[in-house]
């Protein structure tokens, strides 16, 4: 079975050079022919703040070429994962216009599972009913069987140094859970997105695969950087026994860096566009010297 991988679109009318980059990611996409899409969150550019852009990254995900399964992420229904408390109506919005926020997918020997990483940690009836869910997931699959769980976080550190940093991971004692709980026995792949970056490897016999957004990069000064820093998109083709993922950069998305994007530049031209400024990247003072201007790509 062969699978797209979408992450971190964050899609707003705010976002321009993200939607174009959807556009791109979709015309790949459909080039590519995969049987389904895999969107690991982020969905929105900050829907939980601008509730708005949860209709319109539906209206776009309408014409993606595939069916489409998502997973949420932190931009789409708060952070929670016990940083700060769950939002059922943010929780209740995602639902409505992406689907379940947990959902399970037979591929041959292979079970595929979207989790909400954001409900681990919460402490809410949801996520104990998650838990529920999972075992009996993993129940269904079996010691024999071969499991790719898909999340929004990474799961954990893969390189040295600070451990479960806060925001970046899934919290320690749900990854000791789903590691060492009822899916260690047919757990071989785990892909996740939020760090916009990429990597892949190897370890204890699970590969973990992070995906680059396909909307920007972050700099350096604002997470540590242990993968590589590009965008683009992946495809998963699923084997019997064998995962096999190939990374695509498509034609036409352009590697934005945050700091560049409309959204969050302090400075519009004949409309407010709104988003946060950050002062770190801005100061005060500026000169503009330049104006870019933005034209709509057609559907």
């Amino acid at each position: 079975m062969r699978i797209a991988l979408i992450a971190d679109t964050h899609l707003s009318p705010r976002s321009p050079e993200c939607v174009a980059n959807w556009h791109a990611a979709r015309r790949a996409v459909g080039r590519l022919a995969p049987r389904l899409t895999v969107n690991l969150g982020d969905i929105t550019l900050d829907g939980q703040k601008h509730p708005g852009e949860f209709q319109f990254a539906a209206q776009l995900a309408q014409y993606w070429p595939t069916p489409m399964r998502c997973v949420p992420g932190n931009h789409d229904v708060g952070d929670a994962c016990g940083e700060s408390p769950l939002d059922a109506r943010l929780l209740a919005a995602y639902v409505a216009h992406f689907g379940a926020d947990h959902w399970s997918f037979r591929a041959g020997r292979w079970l595929l599972l979207g989790v909400n990483v954001q409900l681990m940690g919460s402490g809410s009836a949801l996520e104990q009913a998650q838990w529920r869910w999972i075992e009996d997931q993993a129940a269904l699959a079996g010691s024999h069987g071969r499991t790719a769980l898909f999340l929004h976080r990474p799961i954990r550190p893969l390189e040295a140094g600070p451990a479960h940093e806060c925001g970046c991971y899934v919290p320690a004692a749900a990854c000791e859970r789903l590691l060492s709980g009822p899916l260690r026995s047919s757990l071989r792949l785990i892909v996740s997105g939020h760090a916009h970056q990429y990597l892949d490897r190897m370890q204890d016999g699970v590969r973990h695969v992070w995906m680059p957004s396909s909307g920007f990069v972050k700099p350096d000064h604002t997470q540590a950087r242990v993968g590589e820093q590009l965008v683009g998109i992946g495809l998963l083709e699923l084997k019997e026994d064998s995962a096999a993922f190939d990374l695509w950069c498509p034609d036409g998305m352009v590697r934005h860096e945050v700091s560049g994007l409309q959204a969050f530049h302090p400075y519009t031209v004949g409309r407010d566009l709104g988003g946060a400024v950050d002062d770190d990247i801005f100061p005060v003072s500026m000169e503009i010297d330049h104006v870019r201007v933005y034209q709509a790509v057609p559907k």
